[in-house]
């Protein structure tokens, strides 16, 4: 993308996710034995809107802290949820509301990064929310399923 050589699929959400929306690339990419360049401009993907209303599972409170301030509830993910998730870290979403659930986040979501920081666990997802500006916009990776996607969760002003 634009020059930059992408070893892994895993490894494009990230790059296209630093572009600002509007920003127009090109993208070479190789398809039956030819090499092809592909303008693309990025554009911001739009939340999934959710089905219903949202509902807090009674079993976990939410998070104080950052987490709370965005209305997300997380916690540690099992190393059997690594496996069903196929991811190597991150934290699993217990319940969302207010800012984070407009940004379309939805219970069973897993969070792998904060900005470009790699979340392992709640403390890591904590202390990379707590060094994001609260003014601004917070982009998450986010995995549902076999979709790995950027979430961004604006604040109410």
């Amino acid at each position: 993308m634009d020059g930059k050589t992408i070893d892994k699929a895993s490894d494009l959400p990230r790059l296209v996710g630093n572009v600002k929306p509007g920003v127009k690339a090109v993208v070479t990419v190789f398809r039956r034995g030819v090499t092809k360049d592909l303008p693309v401009t990025i554009s911001e993907l739009e939340a999934d809107k959710p089905a219903g209303k949202v509902v807090k599972p009674p079993a976990k409170p939410p998070l104080a802290g950052p987490a709370q301030a965005l209305g997300l509830a997380v916690s540690e993910l099992s190393d059997d949820d690594k496996k069903e998730f196929k991811v190597k870290s991150g934290v699993k979403v217990d319940a969302v509301e207010g800012a984070a659930a407009r940004a379309g986040l939805q219970e069973g979501d897993v969070i792998v990064s904060v900005g470009n920081l790699s979340v392992g666990s709640v403390k890591a997802f904590e202390a990379a929310l707590s060094k994001m500006d609260k003014t601004k916009a917070i982009t998450l990776l986010v995995r549902r399923g076999d979709l790995v996607q950027f979430v961004m969760i604006r604040p109410v002003h």
